[in-house]
């Protein structure tokens, strides 16, 4: 990604290539116009509503008949796209990120309930609550902040749907399992999470993480991204239940893609890119200066590396482990995916949605991909993001599935 001086250059000279008109000043761009809403009227030549298929990749043409070429990689976006639209996806995006270049790999967004909707709204767009994916905020806020290690063990009780008062109070009589924040993390279980958040953090604490995060920040793109929102409550019960991902927050898949990036990084959050390169009207290479801003640091390299293990669990022995492994316990992969599940559900103006999230990373022992995936689902399931998760990575390595085991693909049916 570009730093604002060098958005305003590239934003003028694609604006200039596409139009077939002189190039304009930088000058002659207000600040407003590097803010989000600014952007999207003064940056038509990035309508991703125009991308089509060119050769290996993918770009956007103008009408004076200069063209940007994009990062996106066919042999992820069409499969991603085959998915959505296979299952009749009420609402999903998806996003794709190379670590550590942050170069945007696919970025989906389709709705077979308003098939106007697209990659802006669905997969850049903050429309999904960010549900237990913000118990990797949680679980890096305690590691940094509160001074909780992974191995951290806390009594429990109940936590399955909901969190109660109760469930922030030692009750010998009820709490009969101790679990670590590792296993909180990988099983979601929200009273593990509630209890240690509300013991070892404050709100201000779980505000600076999740803003670090990026969390109500802007995150600097060539196509705006709404920004994720945060508010966290002062009360403690409603604190402890944003700890644990239950509403307070939301997330779009661009953000939650760079929010599993950060941790595979080594802390440090990739500057995402969408822009390749950019050509005139006669098809002369515009010569865009790529001084580019480097990754920022969200957490210290020893927290992400933490974290990380933890998210390793998600796949090995929590709540994604039968999407990863068949049920004699072996990978359908050839290699081990780091990660986080959310799951809510709400009555929206758009009617009942059943959110399903998965963002992570892969390969877990040295990362090359981060993704997320956001679905909305009626009453009864299509799919879970976890199955789109695997595909991704299966898409990735060019795998096929290994003699004697086949990559199962749920029913309509099945939740």
């Amino acid at each position: 990604m570009y730093d604002r001086d060098t958005m305003t250059v590239i934003f003028s000279l694609v604006v200039a290539s596409l139009a077939g008109s002189a190039i304009v000043e930088p000058a002659a761009l207000e600040p407003a116009a590097l803010e989000p809403a600014a952007l999207e009227s003064r940056a038509p030549d990035l309508q991703l509503e125009t991308m089509r298929r060119e050769g290996a990749g993918y770009v956007v043409t103008g009408d004076g008949g200069g063209r940007v070429q994009l990062t996106l990689d066919p042999r992820l976006q069409e499969p991603i796209e085959d998915v959505l639209r296979g299952f009749q996806i009420p609402y999903g995006g998806a996003v794709v990120v190379s670590i550590p270049d942050g170069r945007v790999l696919a970025m989906v967004g389709r709705s077979a309930a308003e098939p106007r909707l697209g990659p802006r709204e669905l997969a850049l767009g903050a429309w999904a609550p960010a549900a237990s994916v913000f118990k990797v905020v949680s679980a890096a806020a305690l590691v940094s902040e509160g001074g909780v290690s992974s191995t951290t063990k806390i009594c429990y009780h109940g936590g399955v749907s909901a969190i109660l008062p109760d469930n922030l109070v030692d009750l010998p009589v009820v709490d009969r399992r101790c679990e670590t924040l590792a296993y909180g993390l990988g099983k979601s279980q929200n009273a593990i999470l509630a209890k240690l958040a509300s013991r070892h953090l404050t709100a201000a604490q779980l505000t600076r993480v999740g803003h670090a995060f990026g969390f109500e920040e802007t995150i600097p793109f060539d196509v705006p991204v709404e920004p994720s929102h945060l508010d966290v409550p002062a009360d403690a019960l409603e604190f402890a239940r944003t700890a644990a991902g239950f509403w307070h927050s939301t997330l779009s898949p661009m953000h939650g893609a760079l929010l599993a990036a950060a941790i595979a990084n080594h802390g440090e959050m990739p500057a995402p890119t969408l822009v390749d390169r950019v050509f005139d009207a006669q098809g002369h290479e515009v010569a865009v200066p790529m001084t580019t801003v480097g990754p920022r640091r969200v957490v210290g390299h020893d927290t992400a590396r933490e974290v990380g293990r933890m998210m390793e669990l998600t796949t090995r022995i929590g709540t994604a482990r039968a999407a990863f492994h068949d049920r004699r316990g072996h990978r359908y992969l050839p290699v081990d995916v780091a990660g986080k599940t959310g799951t809510l559900s709400a009555q929206t103006d758009r009617g009942y949605l059943g959110y399903s999230w998965f963002v992570g990373y892969a390969p877990a022992e040295h990362p090359t991909i981060a993704f997320a995936v956001a679905l909305g689902n009626p009453a009864q399931w299509r799919i879970k993001a976890t199955y789109v998760a695997r595909r991704i990575v299966a898409e990735y390595l060019g795998e096929q599935p290994s003699p004697g085991r086949t990559l199962t693909t749920p029913t309509l049916a099945t939740r």
